[in-house]
């Protein structure tokens, strides 16, 4: 093989590389909220505790270091949110990870002035998950309702 045929072919491999689409190596988690165990009002601030719910549906256990979003109740965006503790979810399995809000409190009561008599209101979930120590962020979004009460 020539000097030129060897180059030509390095080029077509190249070229043929390069329009070929890599396989993603894990799936976006569906991340939603399970429910909201507990809604405190201290004074202008008040802590939401949810139980989000993280399904992989990926075919690799996933190595879940942490969750960072925004949070939408009602349509009001009322905090960001990030999870404390990692969580290895199994390949095609699910777990449930706590995390605390802070919000505003009159933010929060004009979202449960609009909720259904049944106290839901729809949310939106918006972020990444971040995996492992590897610094791979896989982002996700989630709209859902879940049920509001004050305890």
């Amino acid at each position: 093989m020539t000097a030129l045929s060897r180059v030509a072919a390095f080029v077509i491999l190249l070229m043929v590389g390069a329009s070929c689409r890599p396989a993603l190596a894990q799936n976006a988690p569906e991340v939603s909220i399970a429910s909201v165990t507990r809604i405190a009002l201290q004074g202008s601030n008040a802590v939401v505790d949810l139980l989000l719910s993280v399904r992989n549906q990926g075919g690799l256990g996933l190595p879940l270091q942490a969750l960072r979003f925004h949070c939408w109740l009602g349509g009001v965006d009322v905090a960001r949110g990030q999870s404390t503790e990692p969580v290895i979810i199994p390949a095609q399995g699910q777990a449930s990870v706590p995390v605390q809000l802070n919000v505003d409190s009159a933010s929060l009561l004009g979202v449960l002035a609009t909720a259904a008599p049944d106290g839901t209101v729809p949310y939106k979930l918006e972020g990444h998950a971040e995996i492992g120590l590897t610094m791979l962020q896989i982002p996700f979004s989630h709209s859902g309702f879940v049920a509001l009460q004050l305890k």
